[in-house]
């Protein structure tokens, strides 16, 4: 039998060694473990002191040599040295998992887990180098139930021939559609008046977002809003994403203009293309917020240029947009606004927005086998099996039936092939 001291594998130095077991022959609580360790556990808690008994559950682990306590291999610390221990293992301040990793390996005491984390939060070192802090999550707009209820606007820089330029962008929540100003400056006197000459065009909206800029977060922006009436929403400081909607339409009229500079064609003639580009469900930015498209220099029906749900028009309606996304069919009963409707289904009338709604072509009716105008009389041979009669069963004599049937088919006036 080969005896080990475990002291000899703790890797420390004598003086921290002398030290630990100095402190470990002062604590008491731990001189009582040593005494219960070498005569053994009492059978319950209850008969140990008060101060001991947060070791009773570990009792069959523990063990002592040279003046030390272990559990297992690795050692109990004294109660006067364990902040010392604690600030050892997060001499590299790698945060709090890391600390407990190399603690719980070779270290241990009673709540060892959560004084480490306490210790480790409060570290002023690491507060200071912290990584930022993850977005919370993103509060959706109130959705806008007609056109430029709820706009965003965002100033942004862009080159245009060789010439960097101010812009004003307004979007609108409901179509997509937006607005591009350019700017003389930033001042908010420019920007006022740039949202001046879009409110006179499609109306002053219930809400304007914006970041919190000093082009919008000024007294006479808020002054304009008053005047006009609405409310105007700011976003906090360096949170860019909550006008996401702004964001995003920059983004686009960026691309429209560089793609336009490298083409060398008109911007402004780009971004009317772009508003009369249907999406996946075949609405286009203009047709929501106009209620029809707009001419963009590709061959557009006449239709499409006017309003076109009426009433009478059969539509397709999605009647509960936020549990299911099913059309169903319907007709249109009365127009609310220019972009509410009344809707009939299945005899109970409905009112929904236009983005709900869209156009039903009614299925052509194919004229009926029994009144179709066109009469075909063949002749039947008299034979006298009364089961062997002529048929057409010859590939020339069905082809010449099928031409005949044709030709009868497209004639303006009644016809009657005669018999042969």
């Amino acid at each position: 039998i080969q005896e080990v001291k475990l002291s000899s594998f703790l890797g420390v130095s004598s003086a921290k060694l002398n030290d630990l077991m100095r402190e470990t022959e002062k604590d008491t609580p731990l001189q009582h473990v040593i005494g219960y360790v070498r005569g053994g556990w009492p059978a319950s808690a209850d008969q140990v002191p008060d101060a001991v008994k947060i070791f009773f559950g570990y009792r069959h682990e523990l063990s002592t040599q040279d003046g030390l306590v272990f559990r297992s291999d690795r050692i109990v610390v004294p109660y006067i040295l364990r902040r010392k221990m604690i600030e050892s293992c997060h001499a590299s301040h790698n945060g709090i998992e890391a600390t407990l990793r190399l603690a719980r390996a070779n270290l241990f005491w009673p709540g060892m887990t959560s004084e480490i984390k306490n210790a480790v939060k409060g570290c002023s070192v690491c507060a200071k180098f912290a990584s930022s802090q993850q977005n919370p999550p993103m509060k959706s707009h109130e959705i806008p139930v007609h056109p430029f209820q709820l706009v965003s606007m965002d100033v942004f820089f862009a080159e245009q021939s060789g010439v960097k330029h101010k812009f004003l962008i307004t979007v609108d929540h409901y179509s997509d559609f937006f607005e591009v100003n350019l700017l003389k400056d930033l001042s908010p006197e420019s920007v006022i008046n740039a949202c001046k000459q879009n409110f006179a065009r499609f109306g002053v909206p219930q809400r304007v977002v914006t970041d919190n800029g000093t082009n919008f977060a000024n007294r006479k922006m808020v002054q304009f809003a008053n005047n006009w009436d609405f409310e105007l929403v700011t976003s906090a400081p360096h949170h860019q994403q909550s006008n996401g909607k702004a964001e995003a339409a920059v983004k686009i009229a960026k691309q429209l203009m560089k793609k336009a500079a490298e083409s060398e064609s008109d911007f402004w003639f780009s971004l009317l293309h772009w508003r009369n580009i249907p999406n996946n469900v075949g609405s286009s930015p203009a047709s929501r917020l106009l209620s029809r498209s707009t001419r963009c220099g590709v061959p557009t029906a006449a239709t499409h240029l006017v309003p076109e749900l009426e009433v009478g028009s059969p539509v397709y309606v999605q009647l509960n947009p936020e549990t299911s996304k099913l059309w169903t069919q319907g007709t249109i009963t009365n127009r609310l606004n220019e972009r509410s409707y009344q809707v009939n289904v299945g005899g109970a009338d409905y009112r929904r927005s236009l983005v709900h709604l869209k156009p039903r072509k009614e299925p052509a009716t194919l004229p009926d086998r029994q009144s179709s105008s066109c009469v075909m009389n063949y002749r039947e041979e008299e034979t006298t099996d009364e089961n062997d009669h002529q048929q057409l069963n010859t590939r020339e004599e069905r082809r010449e039936a099928t031409v005949d049937e044709t030709v009868c088919q497209q004639a303006v006036q009644p016809c009657v092939l005669q018999p042969e």
